[in-house]
C-alpha cells in the first residue's frame, strides 16, 4: 500500500509554536490571522515527496489553505 510508504514524524508543541510565531499567528498563503481562523503548520514540500521537518520547510497556513 503507497499511503504509508513515506513515515511521518509528528513536529513538536515548541517546533510548531516557534512556526506560528516566526510567521505572527497569520497564514502565509492568505494573511488570515488567529483567532479568526483556526491555524495549521504546513509543509511546503510535502512529506510524501520527501520534504523535511525542518524550519524552511514549514509555514504556518489556514485550514481554508492548507486543505
Amino acid at each position: 500500500m503507497l499511503a504509508r510508504m513515506f513515515k511521518r514524524r509528528s513536529l513538536s508543541a515548541s517546533t510548531r509554536f516557534e512556526i506560528l510565531k516566526r510567521d505572527g499567528f497569520a497564514c502565509r498563503y492568505c494573511g488570515a490571522r488567529a483567532p479568526s481562523v483556526v491555524l495549521h503548520v504546513d509543509h511546503v514540500h510535502p512529506v510524501a515527496l520527501g520534504g523535511k521537518n525542518e524550519l524552511e520547510n514549514l509555514v504556518t497556513s489556514c485550514r481554508d489553505c492548507n486543505a
